[in-house]
């Protein structure tokens, strides 16, 4: 392995304890709920769930919980609680999204993209079928980064098998031995 690579793959140890490091500018979504499989979205600061509590609240447990699991990678926009009534199907919601937000794995994210505020410069981040992409230097270079080794680590329960798999020459077990 190539000793900048060492340093990178440490570097992002500590940029994954660093969420806040990341803005979410866009995610997509399947959320395995109680009931049913949901595909969830987020753009502009604007959520969409294709639920029928959603359709009904223009929120919901799905993304109630992903506010919770995702709240320092948001803006604010995509933080911002709407607000309920007090009606029967509302407060279970609320319960609902308390218990998911425990349980990220139900979440698979098919793309994302995202700043990513590095130590020298701003990043675009992307995940697209599987397959990540990183504007920085290193990832030119190499198929991987610091940047995308941190999303991965942060990510993790969320992400398929593929997306969690690196290139250029590092693998899995060398990014969890040095990462943990």
């Amino acid at each position: 392995m190539h000793s900048d690579l060492i340093g990178k793959i440490e570097k992002a140890r500590h940029y994954a304890q660093e969420p806040e490091r990341v803005e979410v500018q866009l995610l997509h979504a399947v959320f395995r709920g109680s009931n049913n499989e949901h595909q969830i979205t987020l753009e502009g600061g604007q959520w969409v769930c294709d639920c029928t509590a959603f359709r009904t609240h223009s929120t919901c447990a799905h993304v109630m919980s992903l506010q919770k699991i995702l709240a320092p990678m948001l803006d604010t926009a995509a933080r911002e609680d709407v607000r309920l009534g007090l009606q029967s199907d509302t407060v279970s919601m609320i319960e609902k999204s308390r218990h998911y937000a425990h349980e990220p794995e139900r979440l698979q994210i098919t793309a994302w993209r995202a700043v990513f505020r590095g130590s020298n410069n701003d990043h675009t981040l992307t995940l697209a079928d599987d397959v990540w992409a990183c504007d920085c230097t290193t990832f030119r270079l190499h198929g991987t980064c610091a940047h995308v080794m941190a999303a991965q680590k942060i990510l993790a329960p969320m992400l398929s098998e593929a997306a969690l798999r690196t290139v250029g020459g590092i693998t899995p077990a060398m990014i969890a031995s040095t990462l943990s």
